[in-house]
């Protein structure tokens, strides 16, 4: 049912799924901008965007560039291509292809944007001085590892989704989630040998 509305409604589920992007980006700057404000009493360890690929972006506060342009338009290209190519290839006349495409795309933004969320609701609580004593500093490894739970758990969640309806949808979103994962998995192992090394070499000139 739903990768058959996706597929006959395609260029609303095109458009939904380059709004999530930008709201992701948007919401990224926003972010980064609140925390700015309550750095004092949460921070995390380098750049606020966990994402290597958007750090710098985000950290210049630089809105535009062509990466901004060439990433959405890459995602309605590949979206647009799989529904075109089901009048032309018969095999991609089955809507899970599709719909699992969009799942792939629209069902990793979900969690995210939830997480801009729950961060903006916490930023501005901590502007009231009452709200907290002291301050805390996550270390970028640890924010790594609690992104691999975070996404891991919506991959379960999108693959229990899937179990009773069989819509590729689900299938395609629990997939994105799992490969997020694991590449925030790699992240936090880089990160946290990087902190064993600045640790050791601390403690060496102690």
């Amino acid at each position: 049912m739903i990768d058959r509305v996706l597929f006959d409604w395609a260029p609303i589920a095109i458009a939904a799924v380059v709004g999530c992007f930008f709201a992701d980006y948007t919401l990224t700057h926003i972010g980064a901008r609140a925390n700015e404000l309550v750095r004092d009493r949460w921070r995390v360890e380098g750049s606020y965007e966990m994402n290597p690929t958007w750090e710098r972006q985000i950290d210049s506060r630089q809105w535009f560039g062509p990466r901004v342009v060439l990433v959405p338009l890459a995602l309605a290209a590949i979206l647009g291509t799989l529904r075109l190519l089901a009048g032309l290839v018969d095999v991609y006349d089955d809507p899970a292809y599709f719909g699992s495409a969009v799942g792939v795309m629209l069902l990793l933004q979900a969690p995210i944007l939830l997480l801009h969320a729950m961060n903006l609701q916490t930023f501005r609580m901590l502007l009231d001085p009452t709200a907290a004593e002291g301050g805390i500093a996550y270390r970028r490894w640890f924010v790594y590892r609690q992104s691999v739970v975070y996404l891991l758990g919506f991959s379960v969640i999108w693959l229990v989704l899937w179990v009773p309806s069989q819509q590729a949808f689900f299938l395609g979103g629990a997939a994105s989630c799992a490969l997020f994962a694991s590449r925030f998995w790699q992240l936090a192992s880089k990160a946290r040998a990087a902190t064993a090394m600045d640790n050791s070499v601390t403690e060496s000139r102690h």
